[in-house]
């Protein structure tokens, strides 16, 4: 689809107002690089992606506006060592400008890989981050991601750990579980109806009061997927394979950091697909946006 006014105002920036904070080389793409979207899957790029910024390097900017891009680039080089380029989907939260952490997701679908493990990952972070988690018997998780804040980072302290089983999610600490959330997913073209019944059904959203456009734009019912997530005190929705200046757009709505922002709308991400997500809850009648997040890969 043609991209709204908004998006196509965001395309055009002032490329001199931005430089990147962290002293690393800015990664680039190889011309046969794979570009993944946040459940691990293939898509095609925008652009011929040959010499073009990997979507890691926003992490690694985020690193730095942390002021740990040395301990950041620390754990993507153990991961990358460890399982290879292509494995590892990361996340980076906020909320109203403050830089909340990251979470590393890994996948395996057919539980396939004899390189991936809750086991295995905690060796390759334990120079940066703690574990504390240990799976109580053989589980059916097709996929975990570990939460990372900036003072764990900083201090090489815990980190949670979350198993994902059958569209649940468990945090694991020790050898204890605990459900956090569930989640579905739907077709904004064809499932339009199902997001609503969701959301309807939500305790964190008055359906009287509000109506889904609060927290699906234009630019973002032109995903690839939406899923609908409930949690224990918010509930969240994620929206896959949105153009950058659909990103950069939610960015800007939702008060990101100016440096992370300015990467985005710098105009050297526009062959990238990126995936949003947004946590919502109902405070005295106000729709309310809690922590909101965006994902890429390495």
């Amino acid at each position: 689809m043609a991209p709204t006014k908004t998006e196509r105002r965001l395309d055009v920036v002032d490329k001199q107002r931005w430089s990147p904070l962290a002293l690393a080389p800015l990664q680039r793409c190889a011309v046969d690089e794979t570009l993944h979207d946040y459940v691990l899957l293939p898509y095609v790029p925008t652009v011929p992606v040959a010499g073009k910024l990997r979507s890691v390097s926003l992490l690694v900017e985020s690193f730095a506006l942390a002021g740990l891009e040395e301990q950041g680039l620390a754990l993507l080089a153990a991961l990358e060592r460890g399982l290879g380029r292509g494995r590892t989907v990361w996340g980076i939260k906020q909320r109203r400008g403050e830089l909340l952490g990251w979470e590393l997701y890994f996948y395996d679908y057919e539980r396939r890989r004899a390189d991936l493990s809750v086991a295995r990952v905690r060796e390759l972070l334990r120079p940066s981050v703690e574990l504390d988690a240990v799976e109580p018997r053989v589980l059916p998780w097709h996929m975990f991601s570990v939460e990372v804040t900036p003072s764990a980072l900083a201090e090489r302290g815990p980190a949670g750990v979350q198993l994902y089983i059958d569209m649940r999610s468990y945090a694991l600490q020790g050898e204890l579980l605990e459900l956090r959330n569930l989640y579905t997913f739907h077709d904004p073209k064809t499932g339009i109806d199902e997001v609503l019944h969701r959301l309807q059904s939500s305790v964190h959203f008055d359906a009287r009061r509000h109506r889904l456009a609060e927290l699906m734009s234009p630019s973002l019912r032109r995903c690839h997927r939406v899923c609908v997530s409930n949690k224990r005190h918010a509930d969240a929705m994620y929206f896959s394979r949105i153009t950058t200046s659909a990103a950069a757009a939610f960015c800007r709505q939702h008060g990101w950091p100016a440096a992370l922002t300015r990467f985005v709308e710098s105009g050297e991400l526009d062959h990238l697909q990126w995936d949003v997500g947004v946590d919502f809850s109902s405070v005295d009648g106000a729709l309310t946006i809690g922590k909101t997040g965006i994902y890429g890969s390495f």
